[in-house]
């Protein structure tokens, strides 16, 4: 099954569940939730077999992983703060000079802000939510060559960018949590292609399980 239709099935099983759940209040609590999901690319895996040797590359894997903090501002308006990334490339090449590996990956860290509506579900066990962040993100990349020699390099890359989503929150009880949702992520290019691209802009889907401190 593929990874965006298990999510789907998960969050209709989680959607079902909420008709016997009680209200529950999210204004002045805070939250730790856990987040997974995918994104816009998928599995890339590719092996050529030349002259110089036989070359393999893993190309971005569609998976993401979060956590994120947040804060109940009132009924209405949550801080949310979530800090995640996604494996971006692993390349291998093997000639006969020796070995050499490339990995990659990108990191994010968001801050933005939920608006439940409408006013109605307000106290209610299911909350669907708009929200909106900006942050940063940081991709890096290592590369190791293991011949006659061993050397080793590493760099980073900083970008700037920003979301746009929609999903609903489901409070299974007094205590936990489960979010289902959708963004659109915007990012300025790397000076630099990381794991083979400047630019990881593009929609993502997450299922999120969370604890919720205080009554």
């Amino acid at each position: 099954m593929r990874p965006g239709t298990t999510i789907l099935a998960l969050a209709a099983l989680l959607t079902g569940a909420t008709a016997t759940l009680c209200a529950q209040r999210l204004e002045h609590r805070h939250l730790v939730a856990l987040q997974l999901g995918v994104w816009n690319q998928v599995n890339d895996v590719r092996t050529d077999i030349g002259i110089g040797g036989i070359s393999t590359s893993v190309g971005n894997s569609g998976f993401l992983g979060a956590v994120s903090y947040g804060y109940g501002l009132s009924e209405g308006l949550a801080l949310r703060v979530t800090a995640g990334g996604m494996a971006a490339d692993v390349q291998t090449a093997i000639d006969g000079s020796g070995i050499a590996t490339q990995t990659a990956a990108v990191a994010q860290i968001m801050v933005g802000m939920r608006y439940y509506f409408p006013h109605a579900t307000y106290g209610e066990p299911v909350r669907p939510y708009v929200g909106a962040g900006v942050g940063t993100f940081i991709g890096s990349q290592v590369a190791s060559q293991v011949g006659t020699s061993v050397s080793s390099s590493a760099r980073t890359e900083p970008a700037m960018g920003g979301e746009l989503g929609a999903g609903v929150d489901i409070l299974l009880g007094r205590h936990f949590v489960t979010s289902v949702g959708g963004a659109y992520v915007l990012m300025t290019n790397f000076n630099q292609p990381i794991g083979g691209s400047d630019n990881y802009s593009g929609p993502q889907l997450r299922l999120g399980f969370g604890y919720l401190f205080g009554t």
